[in-house]
């Protein structure tokens, strides 16, 4: 399974990597279906914040490794090592950003998702369609962070939900 996301930002190329990148372990301040996120153990990549990242989802708990991290040519790669049910295989996810001017980017996201044997293949659509619908407003609430400095507003309601249920 592929996915693919394309977005401009209206800011420097530095300000998207900076949130996106350098602040790699806080990606739960903008993400829709992050409810926390945090960075862990020293970088095994030169310049990247940190080698790992532990993330709590409304549906459980995953932990990633970053795999490429090149702030020269703003690239993130990350893999989700742990948290995933059995059926799948590797799940990486790709970002990449262009600057198109002194104060607009362009980010791709690109998650390749690959499951393995018969449950696999027939977990396949559901987990098409799941990740699909989670997928559909990343792109947008690292536009809205990035340029506004606040969370987007399908953000703000994950976190309302979810301060209402700890309540």
């Amino acid at each position: 399974m592929e996915f693919k996301k394309e977005i401009i930002i209206n800011k420097p190329i530095e300000a998207v990597w900076d949130v996106l990148g350098n602040q790699f372990g806080d990606a739960y301040k903008w993400a829709s279906g992050l409810n926390h996120s945090k960075a862990f153990s020293p970088p095994r990549i030169n310049g990247a914040p940190s080698n790992n990242r532990s993330c709590e989802l409304p549906s459980g708990k995953i932990k990633e490794v970053i795999r490429e991290f090149d702030a020269n040519k703003h690239i993130l790669e990350y893999e989700v090592i742990e948290g995933f049910p059995f059926f799948v295989d590797t799940a990486i996810n790709n970002w990449q950003l262009t600057k198109i001017s002194a104060d607009r980017t362009q980010v791709e996201m690109h998650l390749v998702v690959k499951t393995r044997g018969l449950i696999g293949s027939i977990m396949n659509p559901m987990m098409r369609m799941q990740l699909n619908k989670q997928l559909v407003h990343i792109p947008n609430d690292l536009k809205h962070f990035v340029e506004t400095g606040k969370p987007s507003q399908n953000k703000e309601k994950e976190q309302q939900k979810l301060s209402q249920k700890v309540a």
